[in-house]
């Protein structure tokens, strides 16, 4: 019976992808007629209809031919459920796109967790960029941050099994896991030949969206770091707070924010986008399906927008809404560029479901960003230590050792003010200057890279980083009246 209600959720997947007869096929039109159809064709009867009954599509037959062949004569016996899932998999996967795949229980109520903003996991944002599973962001405080995954690292493998040809919902599935679990990540990192290895212990991550802080100059800063049902309510508490201290300009920090929930970026536009369009929902065709508008007043102070390649889909509906309509200027580099529509189908009491794309969005301009993403009004990029400050050191260094973690090492020492001779090599001035590190931190000076000194040398670096941050010193400029606009190089 099992193996029945299987083929019938196919049946129906095929013919509403198809659009072609779907009445006949949908839970709730199946005729008695059809249903008898579809009892003949379940796996156990010894042939397929010699003719065609005109009651299903005669696209559907070549497929019931194949399927039954293959129950009836392979030379292994196949579970029903492998060969339809497969089936359903290679139909969604042929459309060429990451956005839209097949939901099993399991990968559903992953769905369900990351919309409701907590699961069990090591904490990062993944998606599919140039046909590898890739780190958009690690959430902050997670595991995964902890351990040094940083955007743009490649996932080559989970627990030794590699993810070639994995689709993003089953290497989600596969990192996730039980709290208090192990999993083991191999990550390629641009810019290195070697893999690194992660070891990373799950926990019960709950998104924390939205933080705010007072800069100097009475300027408000708010980080999204991703969008889940609570970001707008969050946010519009975060907005009012600072308000009441009375803030002289605004800066809205989306970089690394890979988006998420629609209507929670549609309620921070409502806040912060002037009365008009926020974004135009478009089908196929280019004709409007769906328009969110705000009714906002125009802040009186200044608005500012981080952005970066890593800023996409809900967070460029707000960076795109904010541009077109003056109310801000965006610094940074050029986003992601993903203006697709994502919905999920449920099917069967939710057991199974279909993520699929079924609109894009674009600005109130008009303009449709995927895969062009938004131009910053200053393109500003970060020093080039922010691309390794968090560099996953796989071995202890000490005299004699050479390469590009002994090279990285000493970059992240020279950010503290400490001066090298030989770049790449574990020499004796490289020796002292770790040894005057370790002395001042309270460490044993033992002129070793090990554990205890790298996490020292973390924090250390890190705290100096906040004063390096080009974008957002231009950001605080630009309030301040001192920035120019300049285009991109």
């Amino acid at each position: 019976m099992r193996d029945k209600k299987i083929m019938i959720a196919l049946l129906c997947m095929l013919v509403f992808v198809s659009n072609i007869a779907t009445y006949h096929f949908t839970s709730k039109h199946f005729s008695g007629q059809d249903s008898a159809l579809l009892e003949e064709l379940l796996p156990g009867e010894e042939e397929v209809q010699a003719e065609r009954d005109n009651s299903y599509p005669e696209e559907l037959e070549l497929f019931l031919k194949v399927y039954q062949s293959l129950i009836s004569r392979y030379i292994e016996k196949v579970p029903p459920e492998q060969l339809l899932k497969g089936a359903i998999q290679g139909m969604v996967g042929s459309l060429g796109d990451p956005q839209t795949y097949f939901l099993d229980e399991e990968e559903l109520e992953n769905i369900h967790i990351k919309i409701s903003g907590s699961f069990s996991g090591i904490g990062i944002e993944v998606s599919v960029v140039n046909d590898r599973i890739t780190v958009i962001a690690p959430i902050k405080g997670s595991p995964g941050e902890k351990v040094g995954l940083v955007s743009g690292d490649q996932i080559l493998a989970v627990d030794g099994e590699s993810l070639e040809g994995v689709s993003l919902v089953e290497a989600i599935s596969r990192i996730r896991g039980p709290e208090n679990t192990q999993v083991n990540l191999t990550i390629k990192r641009e810019g290195f030949s070697e893999f690194f290895e992660f070891e990373v212990k799950r926990e019960n991550i709950v998104l924390d969206t939205v933080s705010s802080k007072i800069l100097e100059g009475d300027i408000g800063y708010i980080q999204v770091t991703n969008f889940d049902e609570h970001t707008g309510y969050n946010f519009k508490y975060e907005l009012e707070k600072l308000e009441d201290e009375d803030i002289q300009g605004l800066i809205l920090d989306l970089r690394n924010n890979p988006g998420g929930v629609l209507q929670g970026a549609v309620e921070l536009g409502e806040l912060l986008v002037p009365q008009g369009p926020i974004t135009f929902m478009v089908n196929s065709e280019g004709e409007v399906i769906r328009s969110y508008y705000s009714s906002a007043r125009a802040k009186e102070y200044e608005i500012v927008v981080l952005v970066n390649a890593y800023s996409a889909s809900a967070s460029e509906i707000i960076a795109g809404a904010l541009q077109d309509t003056d109310a801000a200027v965006l610094v940074g580099v050029n986003t992601y560029g993903k203006s697709t529509v994502q919905t999920i189908e449920n099917f069967y009491g939710e057991d199974v479901g279909l993520r699929l794309t079924v609109a894009k969005y674009l600005t109130p301009e008009h303009r449709d960003i995927h895969s062009v993403g938004l131009e910053p009004d200053i393109y500003v990029e970060l020093p080039e230590i922010f691309n390794y400050y968090r560099f996953p050191f796989t071995r202890e260094l000490s005299f004699g050792n050479y390469g590009d973690d002994v090279k990285i090492f000493q970059k992240m020492l020279e950010g503290l003010g400490y001066n090298f001779e030989m770049e790449g090599y574990f020499d004796e001035k490289t020796v002292e200057n770790l040894k005057v590190f370790q002395k001042a931190n309270n460490l044993g000076p033992s002129g070793i890279l090990e554990s205890t000194t790298l996490r020292v040398l973390y924090e250390k670096v890190e705290k100096e980083l906040a004063g390096l941050d080009t974008q957002l010193n231009t950001a605080i400029e630009y309030i301040q009246g001192l920035a120019e606009t300049v285009p991109e190089p």
